[in-house]
Formats: structure tokens, C-alpha cells, sequence
């Protein structure tokens, strides 16, 4: 290339790169690599700004809950009522008194077994059920023990059919017109629970006829005497069925009486047999004719 009066002719020249400032070179950084470093860093940023966003909103949701249960609940479902079915010996003001201090506590968080456990501190429940009725009731289910005779121990009880003692005679009880069973005093537990069992079926088989038992006594080869209610009649049983022996008893109880006025029991054990153990003798009076001459209207 010329020079005219000191300036170039021709094309001009190409630029010749100089060495060492390609994009490779060590003071340049390419391009392609700095878009992934800083897509990395986007990246991670973002997933930083979501973890704690959700570790914000998972804070916020427990403290509402925790808030909820530990005083928006419990403030609002408070026991306002307490509904009692299924006593008829306790009164329903004996049952809360047993229940404890439940109205105007938490309904949520009532021990429901604990207050089963006060009610079962009462012998005259058998069991009982209690539950939950939102917004603010206590619903209480009781089964009671059924008394079916009192029971002379030491003292005189009310004793169930399971030989359990149930209360001491007294205002509450002193209105039941049932039978005593005598001899339960001084004996193993399992001896007077085997004693009641042998009644309850006596007065379970009777039936109706039940009401004309005044007394009655098991002894140990578990023979039953039986005291009935007006004459005093003592009647000897073994094992069941009671009734058509009893009925037939009864349907013959005048002349019986008279023709054995001494007697000190009729042994009614034998089948169609009526036997008498007069009180001055040791012999007993074979009774059977009055038996065999029963009627049909008088048998069972």
C-alpha cells in the first residue's frame, strides 16, 4: 500500500488479531460458561426463597392449630349439661356427685375412661357408658345391679344375683320387699357367690310365685330351705325345676297343715312325694296320697 502526501491508498488493511485475546485467553470468561454459573445461582436462589416460604407457612399453619386446641376448643365446647339414662336406684344427682367436677370443663378434652372409673366406684353400677355429644353435653349410660334378695352377713345387704353386696339395708332400700338369704356370714367369698347363684335360680324359676318366698337358706350340700310368707311353711328343695313342686305344695298347703300341724319342714325333693318332718319326731310322715289326688285345675 502507498502513501500519498502522507495518507494511505488501497483497501485497508485486515486487522490482524493480536495474540492472546481470543475468548479463551486467561483474563476473558467465555460467555457460554458465565449464563451457567448464573443460572445455577438463579436456581438456587429460588429454591432457597421457596424453603422458606413454606418453612413460613407450615409455622404459621401449626401455631394456628396449636392456638386452636390449646384455647380456641377447649373455650368453646365446655360441658353445659349432663344427660343420665339407664339408673333407676341411683338418683341422677347421686350419679354427677359420682362424675366429679365435670360441668364447665372441656368436653374435648374429658377423660372419658377416668369418669367411667368414678362411676364404677359405685357398687350399684354394674357398668356404665359415657360419651361425647357436641357442642356441650356429656352423655352417661349406667347399668345398674339388680338386687334379688337381702343378704345376712354380718349385717343385712342387698346382694345381686352374682353374690355381690350392693348396699346396707337402709332408707334407700328399706322399701324392697324381697327375700333374705340367710347363712352368707362368716363364709369364703366364692362359698356365698355359690349360695346366691342357688337362690337366684330358685327365685328365677318361680317366677311370679317368687313373692311367696319370705326366707331362704342354702346349706353346704346345697339342699335349699325355704320359708314361705303367711304360715311360716318351711319347704326342702334340691335341685331344679322348683316350681310345679312349689305349686303343687301350695295347692295342698291347708290340708297339709292340718293333717301334720307340727311340722318342722315338708320335704318336697322327691318326685310326686310330699314328706313331713315333724318337730317331735325324727321320722318323717309320708304325705303322697294328697299329692296323687290332685286335681287337673291344680297342677301346673
Amino acid at each position: 500500500m502507498s502513501q500519498t502526501r502522507g495518507l494511505p491508498i488501497g483497501p485497508p488493511p485486515r486487522e490482524i488479531p493480536l495474540q492472546g485475546m481470543s475468548g479463551e485467553g486467561p483474563f476473558f470468561r467465555p460467555a457460554r460458561l458465565s449464563k451457567t454459573r448464573r443460572d445455577k445461582r438463579s436456581g438456587l436462589k429460588r429454591a432457597f426463597v421457596l424453603i422458606q416460604v413454606g418453612a413460613a407457612v407450615g409455622a404459621a399453619v401449626v401455631g394456628t392449630f396449636l392456638f386452636t386446641e390449646r384455647f380456641a376448643i377447649p373455650n368453646r365446647f365446655r360441658i353445659a349439661s349432663i344427660e343420665v339414662k339407664g339408673n333407676h336406684f341411683l338418683s341422677e344427682g347421686e350419679v354427677r356427685e359420682l362424675l366429679g367436677p365435670a360441668m364447665g370443663e372441656s368436653l374435648v378434652g374429658a377423660n372419658l375412661e377416668g369418669l367411667r372409673s368414678n362411676l364404677a366406684a359405685s357398687p350399684w353400677v354394674f357398668g356404665a357408658v359415657v360419651r361425647r355429644k357436641l357442642p356441650d353435653t356429656l352423655l352417661v349410660d349406667i347399668t345398674e345391679r339388680f338386687p334379688i334378695a337381702f343378704a345376712e352377713t354380718d349385717q343385712l345387704y342387698v346382694m345381686d344375683a352374682s353374690g355381690e353386696l350392693i348396699d346396707l339395708l337402709g332408707p334407700r332400700t328399706a322399701g324392697f320387699d324381697l327375700p333374705i338369704i340367710r347363712g352368707l356370714g362368716g363364709v369364703p367369698i366364692e362359698v356365698r357367690r355359690d349360695r346366691a347363684r342357688r337362690a337366684n335360680v330358685l327365685l328365677e324359676d318361680l317366677g311370679d310365685l317368687s313373692g311367696e318366698i319370705s326366707e331362704i337358706s342354702v346349706d353346704r350340700s346345697g339342699d335349699l330351705m325355704v320359708v314361705l310368707r303367711g304360715d311360716g311353711s318351711v319347704l326342702k328343695l334340691a335341685d331344679p325345676p322348683y316350681r310345679k313342686r312349689v305349686l303343687s305344695f301350695l295347692a295342698l298347703r291347708q290340708k297339709l297343715r292340718e293333717r301334720c300341724p307340727d311340722a318342722e319342714y315338708f320335704d318336697l325333693r322327691f318326685k310326686d312325694r310330699i314328706y313331713a318332718k315333724p318337730a317331735s319326731r325324727d321320722e318323717k310322715a309320708d304325705l303322697s296320697a294328697e299329692v296323687l289326688s290332685l286335681t287337673p285345675n291344680t297342677r301346673e
